[in-house]
């Protein structure tokens, strides 16, 4: 019954995964099988593969054969005669018909019979007992044994009415293992196309699309892709904490000599491409309003994208918990923290908030350097940063040859890189255009721009930057269609009346080293000296 069930099943997924393909090519090419009157047995074999139900037509001399007199055991492809045929000599009998692609009587097997082996007799098995090869049973990724691995892998097809159709993929793979000898294996791939970051209410946050591999043997330690770079563990000065993409090698081993106290040797280097740009920002709190507060860039930016899990929330100096349930809440898209209940906010309160945010101005590198002994009596590290903006690639503004020997000139002074807001175009009327025109107040002339709607002098596009209150001569006026403009105000004795100026502000690359040493001896139980 169950043999039955099984062919039935089995023929009923070949007519529907298949039947379009194979089995109308099958139907377009039927069998024929011809069998002389010498070689007519009580039963025939007709073929090594199984017989379409309905398919099977019989045959003597061109005359069809009685049903009565024959059984067909399609999926065995054999020929049952009930009765005696008398064939005349010289006569044929034939056999059309069509196949499926396999043998429905054929064994089938989960496990290839060629990898079992019996027991060799004496071991405490039964001679009948079959076991599986282990070096078939452990098969693993690659060929390496000991590896275990665990994930997923998604393809999806996004469709709509006022949209075209969209791939939509992700994957998410964990290595673990051993690789060969004493080298180990941790890997996460994580790839989402999604642009968007997670949200930063829950304490554990999951990184949509991340690659971390790491190498490791008892003394050495390899780590490629997106990683954490930390300050060392005894660095007083040189204190740090970013999110890069990379490489960082760390070694690490113990060496014990007779007679001598052993000497613990460790050191690392990284070279990397550094994801975001940090800052740290101090401000009290708003007595009774636990948020949202926003966060600035280190050049005061407003809008900024901050990294996800790279913010360190600090009150009074205690370090603060993220979560609905903990301390605060953080939205890194908008850069808005809020405090929940568990803290509530005075006026009294001293804030400060560590982060990282997105800069795409420069390609950044960053480069790290740390080696440390350490004995019984005495301990001496020296620890290296270095990380900088690659003048020579700007990403999100274009300078000339102008502007950056501007930026050369200013040197240290970045505040003073700002070149002129004006650029000459064509009139339009559809933008918010100027005029340029020469005003003197005093014994001082101007060059100013006035908005003007005249085909006959508007000629002036004008970028316009707040530089704060009494340090511009131009105040933001009325909006219009095509959007705010801006009021020349004159200076009173030679002071600034206004709050913008005609400037646009370069962004300046920067760079920042640091090299740290630190000693320790002991020179009693009690006493040590550091420096």
């Amino acid at each position: 019954m169950k043999n039955a069930l099984f062919r039935i099943l089995l023929c009923c997924a070949l007519l529907l995964g298949a039947g379009s393909g194979a089995a109308q090519d099958l139907a377009e090419q039927p069998r024929i099988r011809r069998f002389p009157a010498d070689s007519i047995r009580e039963v025939l074999l007709l073929d090594t593969l199984s017989i379409i139900p309905g398919s099977f037509r019989l045959s003597l001399d061109g005359q069809a054969v009685e049903d009565s007199l024959w059984v067909l055991d399609a999926p065995a492809a054999r020929l049952l005669f009930t009765a005696p045929i008398r064939l005349a000599p010289g006569s044929v009998l034939q056999a059309e018909y069509r196949c499926f692609p396999l043998s429905f009587v054929r064994p089938r097997y989960v496990r290839d019979r060629r990898l079992l082996e019996q027991p060799v007799p004496g071991r405490g098995a039964p001679a009948t007992v079959y076991t599986e090869r282990p070096a078939d049973r452990n098969r693993s990724l690659f060929g390496l044994e000991g590896l275990t691995r665990s994930g997923s892998i998604s393809r999806g097809l996004t469709i709509g009415n006022n949209q075209d159709a969209v791939l939509n993929s992700s994957l998410n793979l964990q290595l673990a293992g051993r690789i060969g000898g004493n080298v180990e294996l941790l890997a996460a791939i994580t790839d989402e196309n999604i642009p968007v970051q997670p949200e930063g209410n829950t304490q554990q946050l999951q990184e949509f699309d991340r690659v971390f591999i790491q190498l490791s043997d008892p003394h050495n330690k390899l780590i490629a892709g997106d990683y954490d770079v930390r300050n060392p563990p005894d660095g007083y000065f040189l204190r740090y904490f970013k999110k890069a993409q990379g490489g960082l090698y760390q070694y690490n081993e113990t060496f014990r000599q007779p007679g001598r106290s052993p000497l613990t040797v460790s050191a690392g280097a990284g070279a990397a491409v550094s994801r975001g740009k940090f800052n740290r920002m101090v401000f009290p709190g708003i007595e009774s309003n636990q948020g949202p507060y926003r966060l600035r860039g280190a050049d005061n930016e407003l809008f900024i994208v901050v990294m996800s899990n790279s913010e360190r929330v600090f009150i009074d100096g205690v370090l603060l918990e993220r979560g609905q349930d903990r301390d605060y809440i953080i939205d890194y898209n908008t850069a808005e923290i809020t405090f929940t209940t568990r803290r509530l906010i005075t006026k009294d309160l001293r804030i400060i908030v560590e982060f990282q945010y997105a800069d795409r101005n420069y390609a950044r590198t960053l480069l790290t350097a740390n080696t440390a002994f350490s004995s019984t009596r005495w301990k001496a590290s020296l620890a290296f940063y270095n990380e900088q903006d690659s003048r020579n690639q700007p990403l999100q503004q274009t300078l000339d040859a102008s502007d950056k020997a501007l930026l050369a000139s200013v040197g240290d002074s970045v505040d003073l890189a700002f070149a002129d807001g004006g650029d000459s175009v064509a009139f339009n009327s559809t933008e918010t255009l100027y005029a340029r025109s020469d005003t003197t107040v005093g014994a001082v002339t101007y060059t100013i721009y006035r908005y003007s709607t005249s085909p006959d002098s508007a000629y002036y596009r004008v970028s316009f930057t707040n530089l704060g209150a009494g340090q511009g001569n131009y105040l933001p006026d009325d909006a219009t269609a095509n959007g705010r403009i801006y009021r020349w105000v004159a200076p009173v004795g030679g002071i600034a009346q206004g709050t913008h100026e005609p400037r646009i502000r370069l962004i300046a690359p920067q760079q920042r080293q640091m090299l740290s040493g630190r000693m320790q001896v002991s020179l009693t139980e009690a006493t040590n000296l550091t420096l």
